[in-house]
């Protein structure tokens, strides 16, 4: 009798349903108790300009950090604009608000919806690790200035060049930094209109030790950059330190605060009101969820299978890379022996 009271799943409706088309066969699998879907793996995917512009408008982060959709002939692209002051100039009315903008990240037409997500949320992280690296300031001894030595735009090949000849003549005078020479070492850095300062340090074992340092405001330091990572104003931060080569303990600092950054990102990223990539997000929710859509017992159809493999190996094959014989031939056979799409080798 009770059965008569009892309530039929509900089939959740496809994310973006003019983009997305189930497999012929496809399943819908339960996801709960009261929840089935057909899940991502069953579909196939013709993303469009309209349906990756859905997508984006669905998202939430920063108002400084516009998410952008273009066509450029027949790619889809992501870009990330950037609002703020100029990093290398002080925040006043000669350095105004103006946009630039991070790399073009190419959306493929056939990618599943939640990949289109995540790489919204990369081009945010690496557009944000841009603008830091250059907010990381070393103090040069011999010409009074600050570099930003972990910025984007040095001269690799240059460097290459010059690098030796100018390591010789370092006039840091910091070949090692002991734990009691930390102090000294964090003098000569700033990030972001802030200065850096050793708050303590405990040494693990003889080869280890872990520094806090606390990012602080002095009136020695011009008060600009600040709008760009406000959320690490005055922030402590912790390294552990295994060595002494002052190169190594500067790049742990850097990449400290670019994990930071890439957290912060995470957290405040939103999709529909999901914070899907937050470390408080439940973890074992979602590998239930997993577990129940990759239940194979609701795809033994013959036909259904066939047609699932057939549009996996379509995929896969629309993302070979295409090599041209007189440049790279020999790339390509290095693959000779290996299963799966190999490089396609143009005459």
């Amino acid at each position: 009798m009770s059965s008569l009271f009892e309530r039929s799943p509900v089939i959740l409706p496809l994310a973006y349903a003019d983009a997305e088309i189930p497999i012929q066969g496809a399943p819908s699998i339960p996801v709960n108790d009261s929840q089935e879907c057909i899940p991502q793996h069953y579909l196939s995917y013709e993303h469009t300009y309209k349906s990756v512009c859905d997508i984006i408008n669905d998202i939430r982060f920063d108002e400084r950090f516009p998410i952008f959709v273009s066509q450029e002939n027949d790619a889809l692209l992501i870009q990330v604009g950037i609002i703020g002051h100029d990093n290398y100039k002080t925040n006043n009315q000669l350095n105004p608000l103006h946009i630039v903008y991070g790399r073009k990240w190419r959306v493929e037409k056939n990618l599943p919806s939640a990949e289109v997500i995540q790489t919204a949320l990369l081009a945010l992280q690496k557009a944000k690790e841009h603008e830091m690296r250059e907010l990381f300031g070393l103090f040069d001894r011999v010409s009074g200035k600050y570099s930003t030595p972990f910025n984007g735009h040095h001269d690799t090949p240059l460097l290459v060049n010059t690098l030796d000849a100018v390591s010789q003549q370092n006039s840091s005078g910091l070949t090692t930094v002991e734990q009691d020479e930390l102090p000294l070492l964090l003098s000569l850095c700033r990030f972001d209109s802030q200065a850096l300062r050793l708050k303590q340090s405990i040494r693990v074992d003889e080869q280890r030790y872990v520094a806090d340092i606390q990012l602080y405001c002095t009136s020695n330091i011009h008060s600009s950059q600040t709008a760009l990572c406000p959320e690490l104003h005055g922030r402590c931060f912790t390294i552990l330190i295994e060595s002494n080569d002052p190169n190594v303990i500067l790049n742990q600092m850097m990449t400290q605060l670019i994990q930071l950054g890439h957290q912060y990102v995470a957290e405040q990223f939103t999709y529909r009101g999901y914070r899907r990539f937050s470390q408080h997000t439940d973890v074992f929710a979602i590998g239930e969820i997993s577990i129940a859509t990759r239940n194979k017992s609701w795809s033994s159809n013959a036909d259904f299978s066939v047609a699932i493999k057939a549009n996996n190996q379509a995929v896969d094959a629309t993302r070979v890379p295409i090599l041209s014989q007189t440049v790279s031939s020999s790339l390509g056979e290095q693959f000779y022996d290996i299963a799966g799409h190999k490089p396609i080798v143009t005459k």
